[in-house]
């Protein structure tokens, strides 16, 4: 598509995770369909990190945005980050991730919550086994930095 080689592995990967998406909105009515595309907050004691993902055709370039927010929904911390080098959706929402935690990590934060609308990214953080995506040592990263918060829940968003 528009002469973008991508990796087979994300290739399968991403309408995986767009028809994860579909399914879950289609089983829901309007009033549910409101709920679920709309942001909640997290409970008393955590902040909630939302990371997504883009890639931007028209530059032939990826950019990810993060936003930090606690249970009141006042913005503790937000950020955007443009790259050069990724062409692959799913470990552009990974690096997302990576990235937002990096930035928590120094406000040491006990509980956290992350959202991240890429389903397949979502399961392969929550999954104890090894990844089946293209860059796992990427993965084994994240899951490290996960690793030093008290709590944290990865949940995936439409």
């Amino acid at each position: 598509m528009e002469n973008e080689h991508i990796t087979p592995c994300a290739a399968a990967n991403m309408p995986i995770s767009l028809y994860k998406s579909f399914s879950d909105l289609k089983a829901l009515n309007v009033e549910e369909v409101k709920k679920v595309c709309k942001w909640n907050f997290p409970p008393t004691k955590f902040l909630k990190l939302n990371v997504d993902g883009v890639v931007f055709s028209d530059l032939r370039k990826p950019g990810i945005g993060m936003v930090l927010r606690d249970s009141h929904g006042n913005v503790v911390m937000a950020a955007t980050v443009s790259g050069n080098a990724m062409n692959d959706p799913t470990i552009i929402e990974l690096f997302a991730i990576f990235k937002g935690l990096q930035l928590c990590l120094p406000l040491a934060i006990p509980k956290l919550i992350v959202e991240s609308n890429c389903w397949l990214v979502v399961q392969e953080l929550q999954d104890a086994q090894e990844s089946s995506l293209a860059d796992g040592n990427l993965i084994m990263e994240v899951k490290g930095l996960l690793s030093l918060f008290q709590e944290v829940r990865m949940e995936h968003v439409n």
